[in-house]
């Protein structure tokens, strides 16, 4: 299932999760562009607080492939090194990021090379029975900077609810956005093992 084929039904709550629904009607006049509509939908349903320069978060580029694999890198990965390496962690790839179960502090990490606005995160589980039921979201404003977590409205770190089966997508948009080079995931909790897809949401920085 593509990422256009999502519509995100907001619950507001303390962890602001969106799940996924079923998928918006078409526009017959515009039937090849599902995704902003799927982007419109996350607007409406969660808007969070966003920066002036981020009014309409886009997909960073994990599904799409615009960010390079040599860009995408985990603490360990499961089986032999043809399966399940952090580059296979995209959203809805028929593939995924498996961390190995002796691993006991998993993490993937996405970096985006430059200082970018990022304002959520979409997860989905993997095959084979695993995936995230919660997580945390770190970040470095610079590859050399010290890594910071994403912060709840109380300023404590988040711990953001995840999956609650391998295929689902689920969206969390960030209470407050984020400006960051280097974002990762840390599965905190999880099912049969630790099985992530995932896209960043936000806006490149002009």
């Amino acid at each position: 299932m593509a990422a256009s084929n999502l519509l995100l039904v907001g619950v507001e709550s303390k962890q602001r999760v969106c799940y996924s629904g079923p998928p918006p009607e078409p526009d017959p006049d515009n039937p090849d562009d599902r995704m902003k509509q799927v982007m419109q939908q996350i607007r409406k349903r969660c808007p969070g607080r966003r920066p002036p320069d981020c009014s309409s978060p886009q997909p960073l580029g994990m599904e799409d492939g615009r960010i390079p694999d040599g860009r995408i890198k985990a603490s360990s990965h499961w089986g032999s090194i043809n399966c399940c390496p952090a580059r296979e962690a995209r959203l809805n790839n028929d593939l995924r990021w498996i961390a190995l179960s002796t691993d006991a502090n998993p993490w993937i990490e996405v970096d985006l090379v430059e200082s970018t606005v990022v304002t959520g995160v979409i997860t989905q589980g993997s095959g084979g029975g695993s995936y995230v039921t919660q997580f945390k979201v770190a970040y470095q404003k610079q590859p050399s900077s010290d890594r910071e977590h994403v912060k709840d409205k109380s300023g404590n770190v988040k711990v953001f609810i995840g999956n609650t089966d391998v295929s689902t997508t689920v969206t969390n948009l960030f209470d407050e956005s984020v400006v960051a080079a280097v974002v990762r995931i840390e599965p905190t909790e999880w099912q049969v093992g630790v099985g992530l897809r995932l896209e960043l949401l936000g806006c490149h920085l002009d």
